[in-house]
């Protein structure tokens, strides 16, 4: 397991626009409002979702809930038997729902297995309506079990083929929405937890459609103080993992959809790179 990285340790989306690491494209204009509140819950990062600190991490997982390949593997290998024992009670899950569990050797408390669609077996807004459904469940069981925090992966975007642009696009309007019900007024954190550059890249270019960022406001010396630690902060964070181990069941080759711009699909080699897991299911 890589090293553990604690909540704290986890820049917000107000911290990355102030120190300028997402750009703020002039063709990224947003129709919803600018919120502080929001931005200070939303985090996205580049890192091996296993190795978060927090309350809940979610797992893109498959219908029995056993295991598999990418994240799902990870995870399971993680936690240990016990997790996998405590799934054989729950009878399964249907793409689109979620169910919750605990983390076990996991150092996240409770383990979240979000089932997605597969992309290539639906029509595309059925895909969506249960990707979005995905992310709405992981946030009310959440909310349910009293989590303060918790980290999503990019669900559906690797073996099931989900393309990745829209996944992110779902995946953030899903969250804005929830958000602007009052339902996540008691999370204190939310966190895009991605494991490849180009799914990193991705949610960096969008964010700012859903999550634009707030103007800034005249800095007092308690402002100062607070964005000087920030930076500190920021500047800590462990580089990101560029290893997985793999399923012992996976396919050496898979070949997947992705998106290399807003609407084109190309197909790429998932295995670029030795050792490079996979991706999300």
């Amino acid at each position: 397991m890589a090293d553990v990285i604690e909540l704290n340790e986890i820049p917000t989306l107000s911290l990355l626009y102030k120190l300028n690491r997402i750009p703020i494209a002039s063709d990224q204009a947003s129709s919803y409002e600018p919120n502080v509140a929001y931005n200070d819950k939303i985090s996205i990062i580049k890192q091996d979702i296993t190795s978060l600190a927090i309350d809940a991490i979610v797992n893109a997982a498959n219908e029995s809930l056993l295991g598999g390949g990418g994240v799902d593997g990870a995870i399971h290998r993680a936690a240990g038997p016990d997790l996998v024992e405590e799934c054989r009670t729950l009878d399964g899950c249907e793409a689109g729902d979620a169910k919750i569990t605990d983390g076990y050797e996991l150092p996240s408390k409770k383990v979240i297995h979000a089932v997605g669609p597969r992309w290539y077996a639906l029509s595309a807004p059925d895909a969506e309506a249960k990707l979005k459904s995905c992310y709405r469940r992981g946030l009310e069981l959440a909310v349910e079990n009293d989590l303060k925090s918790i980290a999503f992966p990019a669900i559906s975007t690797g073996v099931f083929s989900y393309p990745n642009v829209k996944a992110c696009n779902d995946a953030l309007t899903e969250v804005r929405e929830f958000l602007d019900e009052g339902k996540g007024d008691g999370l204190q954190r939310i966190i895009f937890c991605n494991f490849l550059q180009k799914d990193q890249d991705i949610y960096y270019k969008h964010v700012s459609k859903h999550f634009p960022p707030v103007a800034e406001v005249e800095e007092t010396d308690e402002v100062t103080k607070t964005s000087t630690d920030e930076t500190e902060i920021a500047a800590k964070l462990p580089d990101p993992p560029t290893t997985e181990p793999k399923h012992p069941d996976e396919p050496s080759s898979k070949k997947q959809k992705t998106e290399a711009a807003e609407d084109d699909f190309v197909v790429v080699d998932k295995d670029d790179a030795k050792g490079t897991p996979k991706g999300e299911l």
